[in-house]
């Protein structure tokens, strides 16, 4: 074999190599991954229900964030005041209210969530202790909270990073509104106290822990990855805020949808101080 054949050939099989490493790369789990998740980023950024503030964050995150909020997780389903007959949506945007005409044809209305209640809390899922007294007493009202961000862009009010992680994995209720009743205080139910202290009463047979969240189903959501986690908070920190720091909370539940969104950000709010990570 001669210099220029063995040249020829060894430029040939450094070419084919050069595919097929190529062709793996292309094919690799990794590539697959990063694939997969531009195509849910991208889904989310679609069917997102408010004007989102990118600024300072990442985009792709965002995207797969609006994913998980919206197309897997309905957390605007619970984190919404909204009750019959519209719920979450706009009026003439509700997919369970379907208007007949006069005969069997059903036209399915465009399905639209009410952008002036998103994910501002507000749902009663009533409460969750042991009656107890004579009225009975059976605690506090348990209230969605407000997941849209502050005056600073922070999402839910003012949650680190650390801390909505900690929620998700482990119902950490940092508020503390609705505190395991002392001792203290449950005699002063049992005698009638009025009104009774804002606490969760419990019994032998009812210990709930009111450290802990009683209704957001943490548990699920702490199988969640980094990532997902991460997403989410991006996703939470470029929605607009909902300010009803003004409004008067449920009967019940002081402090539980307090958000300011600050003088100078208006109904908006700001992202550009937030840092996700």
């Amino acid at each position: 074999m001669t210099m220029k054949q063995f040249a020829l050939r060894a430029a040939i099989s450094a070419a084919s190599m050069g595919i097929v490493i190529a062709g793996l790369s292309i094919h690799s789990p990794r590539v697959q991954a990063q694939d997969t998740e531009a195509m849910l980023s991208q889904v989310g950024l679609t069917i997102a229900p408010v004007p989102l503030n990118l600024a300072g964050l990442d985009q792709q995150m965002v995207g797969v964030g609006s994913y998980l909020v919206n197309a897997i997780g309905d957390c605007n389903g619970c984190h919404t005041g909204g009750g019959p007959p519209n719920f979450n949506y706009t009026a003439n945007g509700n997919p369970y209210f379907v208007p007949t005409f006069f005969g069997p044809i059903e036209i399915t209305p465009q399905t639209k969530v009410d952008p002036t209640v998103y994910l501002s809390g507000g749902m009663d899922f009533g409460p969750v202790g042991t009656p107890t007294g004579s009225g009975p007493y059976a605690g506090p009202d348990i209230i969605a909270r407000n997941l849209t961000p502050n005056s600073a862009g922070v999402p839910e009010g003012g949650m680190t990073l650390v801390q909505f992680k900690q929620i998700l994995r482990a119902g950490t209720d940092f508020d503390q509104i609705h505190p395991t009743c002392t001792a203290a205080q449950l005699a002063a139910i049992n005698a009638g106290t009025t009104p009774p202290p804002v606490c969760i009463p419990t019994s032998p047979g009812n210990t709930t822990n009111g450290n802990l969240l009683q209704v957001m189903p943490w548990p699920t959501f702490s199988n969640l990855t980094d990532y997902d986690i991460d997403s989410i908070y991006a996703y939470l920190s470029a929605i607009p805020c909902i300010d009803n720091s003004s409004s008067p909370p449920p009967a019940g539940a002081p402090n539980e949808l307090r958000n300011d969104c600050g003088t100078s950000t208006g109904s908006t709010g700001s992202v550009k101080q937030r840092k996700t990570r």
